[in-house]
């Protein structure tokens, strides 16, 4: 009875935490904000949302593998800065998105903003222009 009773609470464990949050929405601007290749941030917004929902506004096509385990959410964070240089090496960009997963906290991947393939230099708007497309779920 015991064991059973032990195995429930696990069970019961593992399912909370794969739908809770750990990180704060500040929690995880904080932490884009402190990811390399950033220089001079003027802006960052997070919003947290389910993995399919992230998928469906960037339109990234994603390995199954990618996807954070139980279904948990994600906190996808952008940040626009004077000089980004995430993308291939060498080049630069104004913006870039993170995706985080919400309960550990470690970086899925990210969206560099675009460049011109020939110099490198940034491209576009300051900001992703997608970026309201994006669901809020917190």
């Amino acid at each position: 009875m015991q064991r059973v009773f032990a195995a429930l609470l696990v069970a019961a464990a593992i399912t909370a935490c794969g739908q809770g949050v750990v990180l704060s929405r500040s929690d995880a601007v904080h932490k884009a904000d402190r990811e390399k290749g950033l220089a001079h941030i003027t802006r960052s917004e997070a919003k947290l949302m389910t993995w399919t929902a992230f998928l469906k506004a960037s339109q990234v096509q994603a390995n199954p593998q990618d996807a954070p385990p139980f279904k948990q959410r994600v906190w996808v964070v952008a940040v626009a800065a004077n000089d980004a240089q995430l993308g291939p090496q060498g080049s630069h960009q104004h913006w870039v998105i993170f995706v985080y997963n919400a309960v550990t906290g470690s970086q899925i991947g990210h969206i560099p903003g675009p460049f011109d393939g020939t110099t490198g230099e940034a491209m576009g708007p300051d900001w992703p222009p997608t970026w309201s497309d994006y669901p809020d779920a917190g």
